[in-house]
């Protein structure tokens, strides 16, 4: 054992082991510190990608040889072949040819260099010559007659140099005739397989090989990584999209792209993430697009952390409990609570759509969002709750200034206490029986509330009288007016109409539900007749807004007995529900009504002086006030309009950026869901009081918020657009900014939704639930099911696609005012809306620009015409060639026929129809709206070939033109005569 000494402290063998130990470890700690910087997840993504590129670039390599006609490659490779045998056999001829033109090659080369220096020497002499003659010397002779000499001598070196330049053509001929074969066929199989070896060229970039690989992976290799590496962050940074973090707003720098390599390539659609193409490029992130990638990148739209380039930094979201655990497993994901902007789960991506498309009524390309949006048109979420968005919506409920002309008392109580034991499908929510209020007394409580809102509701009410019925009505009658002038357009009838378990289903409106969205616009009349009183029926079928100004429901102009048979209908539908099923009200109790205004006044006043307040009021008053109460407490007004409440503001939270709230400040309580605000929304939508599970809270400081009854799909659909309700603001460059022609668009739009058009009508695609009626109202009349679904479209109205290009402006504001038949033989009947003038114009305006017609001025023709024109327009209209007026009306005339087969009167075109309108639609018009029943009498393809050939000349131009202004002229007076008599 070594002994210590003097001049050391420590052993110096323990020292060397320490030391290289130490060195050891600290060379294995750098080398793990290199490699895990190094090892990157998106590395080894990038890797899979250049992978998955180059697999999919030799099949498209394979792909494109087998589209390569092989008998062409192979008869082009045996010319080539022949080419080449035969300039084998003249290659001694080809060898001459090559020496020949060599040998020219040299003299011509010689000859221009003596052109050359002899005309140096002709140039000098040149100056020489002017500079003696302009002296006047005798040396100017001299000089001249050399220049002479060499002018003649550089024109036969010139005349030399032409013929060395034909020669060498003829040479070269020579040669391009031995070779011109091989040259020609060369460039044909170049041609044949350009597409391969374009990708050829594209392999060798995607998958290197020799050196240039070796070279590649050094430059990626670790510490060498910093020079030129092919794996390197991709990086699109976004000055004019900035992030707010910290009240501070700084650029965008979205690295998205360092993963998902492919988000804006074609070709990928069907990978696996993260190489899947991006949806839509048309879209979203292609460069031909309204989101170009370097404008808007990925974190705008998806959130997230921008700069991130790990799966867990980047704050991704999990789209279901699946999806979750399957990245928990993967990842070793959980959620970020530190990042106030996590990425939307894909679902619910469309929320982001909301900061940048603002005053629209839909966003084009998000059908989610687009269907929130409607959710919440309907239900009036804003009229508890202030939502950027939706200012100045009307109330979704109607008013209640007069509710007794309607309503018993027995049945408003009734319909407060549970909306959906009367009618399932309705949008009230309910207030009462909530899991919130279920301990002892809260029944008595509920029921003195109710019967308060009742007593507040007749105190306040306007008593109006209504005579009694005129006369009888026919049931039969009124059901088959019901189901024919339109009311099924908005409204729908349990089991007369639908199955009641369809119509009861708590999934409103879903896609796969049969009832339209716009046949839930009205509401469900099944049990009117236990609800509203005959008379008031009656008078409001008859005149809607003289009991409610601001409905919405138009007049059908019926005549009284068409009233009366519609009323004695409606009220044969009365409700069935059991006893035992609605069950018992509970009485309320005057002690729990005292105990519940005490608790109010106490508010406001010392106790003592409340128990006087109390004591000096009567019952009913007692009533009155706790309902006045009980309304300001649930915000009834938000929706109904009530006397009392006209002014008083919405009782809910500002949600114009609930979307930005952070998951901190929102109570979960003892709810056993996901700390995120998504999860927050969703449970806050379906169960609204669940929150106050297991907390101690007095009856009047519980949650408010009633049951609407949501579906899953509703609450996420709501859920989405509260996400996309935020605090960020984008720069106005980045927003759509609707112009003139948008924002007209956008208010006819508006209106068409608020008076449901679409329910009756096709528009952009959407609507005609009434066909569905139809059809069933055709069957019950004994067609088939076939062919009443195939008829109903003949006595449904009319398809609005292209309406602005075919109506005159001043037509369609009448029409749109006072509504007059133009298919008299249907049964459906265009509704009177008493619209004011703007929205008239609005709707007229809102056609117009959606074909972008020039509005409103046109020149219209004012005459038939004349001579050979207009006979063959009454020729072709004939029952010989186009027999036009078998199916369409003229005048008080009926076309022979089913009425289904039945066109418009055409009598009416000049006041109607646009006259250039009417060349086009002659001319195809299954192109102005697919699917009509209007023949194809010129075929698109053959114009000339379809016309007939004994009119003017078989040509089509002059047939079309002769027939539009025929057609549009027919109702035209001239000399108090009609104009177009049937020939």
């Amino acid at each position: 054992m070594p002994k210590l000494t003097d001049e050391t402290l420590r052993r110096m063998s323990a020292l060397n082991l320490l030391f290289a130990a130490s060195s050891i470890g600290l060379l294995l700690t750098t080398g793990w510190m290199v490699y895990d910087d190094y090892s990157r997840g998106w590395k080894g993504y990038q890797t899979r990608f250049q992978r998955l590129e180059a697999e999919k670039t030799r099949a498209q390599i394979e792909a494109a040889r087998k589209a390569i006609d092989a008998g062409s490659l192979e008869t082009l490779q045996k010319q080539r072949a022949e080419a080449e045998s035969a300039a084998a056999q003249h290659a001694k001829d080809f060898e001459q040819a090559q020496k020949r033109l060599r040998e020219i090659d040299t003299i011509a080369y010689r000859d221009d260099l003596a052109y050359r220096t002899i005309k140096s020497t002709f140039d000098a002499k040149k100056f020489d010559y002017e500079d003696a003659a302009h002296r006047g010397l005798d040396k100017a002779t001299t000089i001249g007659k050399e220049m002479a000499d060499l002018q003649k001598e550089l024109e036969d070196l010139r005349v030399k140099g032409l013929l060395h330049e034909k020669e060498k053509a003829d040479a070269q001929a020579v040669l391009d005739q031995i070779n011109g074969r091989i040259a020609e066929t060369d460039k044909k199989i170049a041609d044949l397989e350009a597409g391969v070896d374009r990708l050829k060229k594209k392999l060798d970039k995607v998958e290197p090989s020799g050196f240039l690989k070796i070279a590649i992976d050094v430059l990626n290799a670790p510490l060498l990584d910093f020079v030129a590496p092919s794996l390197k962050i991709q990086q699109v940074v976004l000055d004019r999209v900035p992030l707010d973090i910290n009240f501070a707003r700084v650029p965008r720098a979205d690295r998205c792209q360092t993963c998902h390599l492919s988000a804006d390539r074609a070709g990928l659609e069907d990978a696996a993430e993260p190489f899947r193409t991006h949806p839509k490029l048309n879209v979203f992130l292609g460069g031909a697009s309204p989101h170009p990638v370097d404008r808007f990148g990925c974190t705008s739209c998806h959130r997230g952390r921008d700069r991130a380039v790990d799966f867990v930094y980047a704050v991704h979201q999990p789209d279901s409990e699946e999806q979750t655990r399957a990245w928990e497993k993967s990842y070793g994901w959980k959620h970020d609570h530190y990042w106030e902007q996590p990425m939307l789960a894909l679902r619910r991506t469309e929320a982001a759509c909301l900061k940048c498309h603002q005053g629209v009524v839909s966003v084009p390309e998000a059908p989610r969002l687009n269907r929130a949006l409607e959710i919440v048109n309907r239900y009036g979420c804003y009229g508890c709750h202030k939502m950027r968005g939706f200012e100045n919506r009307p109330k979704v409920a109607p008013p209640l200034t007069h509710p007794t002309d309607k309503l018993t008392p027995e049945w408003m109580g009734r319909w407060i206490r549970n909306p959906k034991m009367f009618r399932p499908s309705t949008r009230m929510p309910r207030f009462s029986g909530l899991e919130n209020n279920r301990g002892p007394g809260d029944a008595e409580s509920e029921a003195a509330e109710i019967t308060g809102v009742v007593a507040y509701l007749a105190e306040k009410a306007e008593t109006r009288t209504y005579p009694p019925l005129p006369g009888p009505g026919d049931a039969r009658r009124g059901r088959s007016l019901v189901k024919s002038i339109g009311c099924m357009g908005c409204h729908a009838i349990e089991s007369d109409d639908v199955p009641a378990e369809i119509l009861q289903a708590r999934d409103v409106g879903k896609a796969a539900d049969p009832i339209a969205w716009e046949r839930r616009f009205g509401p469900d009349l099944s049990r009117i007749g236990s609800k509203a009183k005959p008379e008031w029926i009656y008078q409001w079928i008859m005149n809607p807004r003289q009991y409610n100004p601001e409905t919405r429901m138009p007049s059908l102009r019926l005549t009284s007995q068409e009233a009366l048979d519609i009323t004695a209908y409606l009220t044969t539908l009365k409700d069935s529900t059991p006893a035992a099923r609605r069950g018992a009200p509970v009485e309320p109790r005057p002690q729990a009504r005292d105990r519940a205004l005490l608790a109010y006044l106490s508010q406001r006043m010392p106790p003592q002086d409340a128990r006087a307040k109390l004591e000096s009021m009567s019952d009913r008053d007692r009533d009155v006030l706790l309902g006045e109460r009980t309304i300001s407490r649930f915000g009834c007004f938000g929706c109904h309009l009530i006397p009392g409440f006209e002014k008083t503001p919405p009782i809910g939270t500002d949600l114009s950026e609930e979307g930005s709230k952070p998951a901190d400040l929102l109570l979960f309580g003892f709810v056993e869901i996901e700390h995120t605000s998504p999860a927050w929304f969703f449970q806050k939508l379906q169960d609204p009081r669940s929150f106050d599970q297991g907390h101690v809270a007095e009856f009047y400081d519980r949650l408010r918020m009633p049951l609407f009854g949501f579906t899953d799909e509703q609450a996420d659909a709501v859920t989405l657009l509260l996400q996309g309700l935020t605090k960020e603001k984008m720069p106005l460059e980045s927003m759509r900014r609707l112009s003139a022609r948008d924002e007209a668009l956008e208010a006819g739009r508006r209106l068409v939704r608020d008076y449901n058009c679409q329910g009756c009508h096709i528009l952009e695609g959407k609507g005609g639930a009434i066909r569905e009626s139809i059809a069933r109202n055709l069957q019950a009349k004994g067609m088939s099911e076939e062919e009443a679904t195939t008829s109903a479209p003949g006595f449904s109205p009319p398809i609005l696609e292209g309406e602005g290009d075919k109506v005159q402006p001043d037509w369609l504001f009448a029409f749109l005012k006072g509504p007059t038949p133009i298919r008299p033989w249907l049964d459906v009947r265009m509704p009177t809306f008493q619209l004011t003038d703007t929205e008239a114009d609005t709707l007229v305006h809102h056609f117009a620009v959606r074909e972008q017609r020039i509005f409103p001025f046109q020149t219209l023709p004012q005459e038939p015409p004349r001579g050979p024109e207009l006979q063959a327009a009454i020729k072709m209209f004939g029952a010989d060639y186009f027999n036009c007026w078998n199916c369409h009306q003229q005048g008080a005339r009926k076309p022979p026929g089913p009425p289904e087969g039945w066109a418009p009167d055409l009598t009416l075109a000049s006041r109607r129809l646009n006259a250039d309108w009417i060349e086009r639609w002659l001319s195809n018009p299954q192109k102005l709206m697919p699917g009509t029943k209007m023949p194809t009498f010129y075929d698109p393809d053959d114009r000339k070939g379809s016309a007939p050939p004994d009119v003017l000349g078989g040509d089509p131009d002059r047939q079309i033109k002769a027939l539009s202004e025929y057609v549009f002229t027919l109702g035209l007076r001239r000399g108090g005569t009609t104009t177009g008599a049937s020939p």
